[in-house]
């Protein structure tokens, strides 16, 4: 018998933080279609009243500027009354991204991909990391690159101007820059203001940026196409020897940094993840100087296109930090961290929010190996885990796919053994 290429999706609206499309149950899911195949949203249930589910190759449509994406897509009927849908025919030519919207209501939708259409380009298919931490060298200025869509090693880009570890951890990049956050330079205590750039697509050393705002290491990076930043940090000084400070950088024009505004509390060894419109940080820690440290749950977002403090996004799964971070458009991703005494208990576990909802996170799957002070990327379609301490200093490279959930599986090796570099990528979650 043939395989049927034509599949149906149940539409219900729920309230979860106002009205969202629940898609077999699933508020705002994340759906995945693919060429040659058919698909029918049916809208028959009586909660699709006055909320017609239409496409756009926008993040939520016609509500952001957007327009309704026509081509294949037929409807049908009302919206809360028998026979209604909305259908697509998916093609080869279908965009690689779509949105899933309400073009009555806005906040109400999800993202859809169709993965076979992804372009793959060497520009956009790049995760790059730059600087770390290993022995004997110590503070590497060294960057490396690998291709995301091809399993394999890592290889040579170019170098930092200055070796470091412990940058702003979550990827701060445009499609075109990326950009290697402050971090400590030479030791406990000392830190550095350099922001250092490079252009994706080529290769090559970084070039000088501009200056932090703070002094400072670590903190939970973020960006969209436009902006990019950090929130919180390790100051080496004081109670709780950490920053509750949010800054930013405009990406296409050199310049030193600005302030954002604050989040709820200090903190240092927190990790960012981000769509295009919200950055989430999740992992963290406060130090005294006089007792041990103080592991938190705390999530905290800001919106990336405004300024303000941050608000409370939800918890994690437990109290850690130096976790690793990536995201699709959709989702965020936190992978691995440490707790118990001094970070003595490193952790396999791997946890995800729908970025567009407040809520705790889920869990996911395990990494193969318990690592904490690990490097986390994306192409939106596969989040990698790498490097990092477990606690001896490993070079290995994980990968899952962040739409589903499970555990993640070996791709390769980094060129050099390594924990706490910086990470790049030219189309994680915060690009369009």
């Amino acid at each position: 018998m043939a395989r049927s290429t034509t599949f149906k999706y149940t539409v219900t609206v729920v309230s979860s933080g106002g009205n969202k499309y629940a898609i077999d149950g699933n508020t705002q899911q994340y759906v995945i279609l693919f060429p040659g195949c058919t698909y029918e949203f049916n809208q028959d249930d009586s909660t699709n009243g006055s909320h017609p589910l239409r496409f756009s190759e926008t993040s939520d449509g016609t509500h952001n500027s957007g327009s309704e994406y026509t081509t294949g897509v037929t409807t049908s009927g009302t919206p809360g009354s028998a026979t209604a849908f909305t259908k697509i025919e998916v093609t080869g030519s279908t965009p690689h991204t779509l949105y899933y919207y309400c073009s009555s209501h806005s906040g109400m939708g999800g993202e859809v991909n169709i993965s076979p259409n992804f372009s793959i380009s060497n520009s956009n298919d790049r995760i790059i990391l730059g600087g770390g931490y290993s022995n004997p060298t110590n503070h590497l200025n060294t960057i490396q690159m690998f291709q995301a869509r091809s399993k394999g090693n890592a290889a040579d880009y170019g170098d930092l101007s200055v070796g470091r570890q412990s940058m702003a951890v979550g990827c701060i990049s445009s499609s075109t820059r990326g950009l290697f956050y402050g971090g400590d330079d030479s030791g406990p205590a000392t830190y550095t203001d350099i922001i250092d750039y490079i252009t994706m697509a080529t290769t090559g050393n970084a070039v000088d940026f501009g200056n932090e705002n703070v002094d400072d290491t670590g903190g939970a990076g973020f960006s969209n196409d436009t902006r990019g930043g950090k929130m919180g940090g390790y100051t080496g000084a004081g109670d709780p020897f950490a920053g509750n400070d949010i800054e930013y950088v405009t990406i296409a024009s050199l310049g030193n940094a600005t302030n954002f505004g604050d989040l709820q509390s200090a903190r240092y060894g927190t990790a960012g993840c981000c769509s295009t419109t919200r950055a989430v940080s999740g992992g963290s820690a406060t130090y005294s100087g006089s007792g041990p440290t103080a592991y938190s749950d705390i999530m905290d977002y800001i919106t990336i296109a405004s300024t303000g403090n941050a608000t409370d996004f939800g918890n994690m799964n437990e109290a850690l930090d130096n976790c690793s971070a990536a995201s699709s458009n959709t989702r965020g991703i936190w992978m691995g961290g440490a707790n118990g005494n001094n970070g003595s208990v490193k952790l396999n576990t791997i946890q995800y929010v729908t970025i567009a909802s407040t809520s705790n996170t889920t869990d996911f799957g395990d990494l193969a190996v318990a690592t904490r002070s690990s490097m986390g990327a994306s192409n939106k379609i596969s989040c990698f885990k790498m490097g990092g301490n477990t606690p001896s200093y490993i070079g290995t490279i994980e990968e899952f796919v962040i739409a589903s959930t499970g555990n993640a599986a070996d791709f390769g090796d980094l060129t050099v053994i390594l924990q706490d570099a910086g990470s790049v990528s030219a189309n994680h979650g915060g690009i369009a």
